[in-house]
């Protein structure tokens, strides 16, 4: 996989976008929202004020979380922007993103963020083999979010995204207005859903999986994964940190249990 390139999962829900945290998917260029064997997210694309951020940095170390640090430059070789950007995003049905500018400067800025939304609904072959999508797609502004969708006779699928700032919702995506004052911040969160049966599309805004609980929950599990393993203990840290990580990694591969929806238990411990 490019270098540029960086994905997050959990179960059979993954995202894959590049180092910014954009979704931009291309003929040549497979980023999106993949779930159930289909994209429900094509692009995600985050400008302020017509500007894509540049990135300084990018923290993949958990499977399901991402987070991205960027500035807002001018375009010159010397970064002398006030104006940063951090995004946190996390999968899961979909996935939970919370995006903080940042204003270091002396004065207050105002500044236009417009998030911009498509969604193909290719399935894998689609996007491995580039066929060409049938049925018909559209896309609606409800009260409270943005609603993409795809049907075909009795096939319907819909991805919703909604934001927790006030924000003007269009087709194309979501555009936020922001004064933010000398040394501090302003942040929204977007909740991004697949929605695939409907009894979901009929109950309403579907609560996120990833409030802080939630989250929390994942970073549990993950250190139960870790304490129920067979332990390395190695004068050489470098192997002690790989070992970690390989099993961390197999974390990222698990599925839930079918009959009770929880996490398949960890590794056991030989002797077990």
């Amino acid at each position: 996989m490019p270098t540029d390139v960086v994905s997050i999962l959990d179960g059979n829900t993954f995202v894959v976008s590049d180092r910014r945290g954009d979704i931009e998917a291309t003929p040549t260029v497979n980023h999106g929202l993949f779930t159930g064997d289909t994209r429900y997210l094509s692009r995600f694309v985050l400008t302020v004020d017509g500007q894509r951020p540049m990135v300084l940095s990018t923290d993949d170390l958990q499977y399901f979380r991402i987070q991205s640090f960027m500035a807002v430059t001018t375009g010159t070789v010397y970064v002398d922007s006030h104006l940063s950007v951090q995004r946190q995003r996390a999968v899961g049905d979909g996935f939970h993103e919370d995006l903080t500018l940042f204003n270091h400067g002396a004065e207050p800025v105002s500044v236009t963020l417009v998030v911009s939304v498509e969604a193909d609904f290719a399935d894998l072959f689609e996007v491995k083999d580039k066929l060409e999508k049938r049925g018909r797609s559209y896309r609606r502004v409800d009260t409270d979010r943005l609603v993409l969708g795809y049907e075909r006779e009795t096939f319907r699928r819909e991805t919703w995204v909604w934001a927790s700032e006030p924000a003007e919702i269009r087709e194309d995506g979501f555009v936020f207005h922001a004064t933010i004052k000398p040394q501090s911040g302003w942040k929204t969160c977007i909740d991004v859903a697949a929605v695939s049966r409907e009894s979901e599309r009929k109950a309403g805004p579907v609560a996120s999986r990833h409030e802080s609980g939630q989250r929390a929950d994942l970073e549990r599990n993950v250190e139960e994964w870790l304490a129920g393993a067979p332990r390395l203990t190695s004068s050489w840290q470098s192997l002690e940190a790989t070992y970690r990580r390989s099993l961390i990694d197999l974390a990222a591969l698990r599925f839930p249990c079918a009959w009770s929806r929880a996490r398949c238990p960890p590794p056991a411990s030989p002797g077990s």
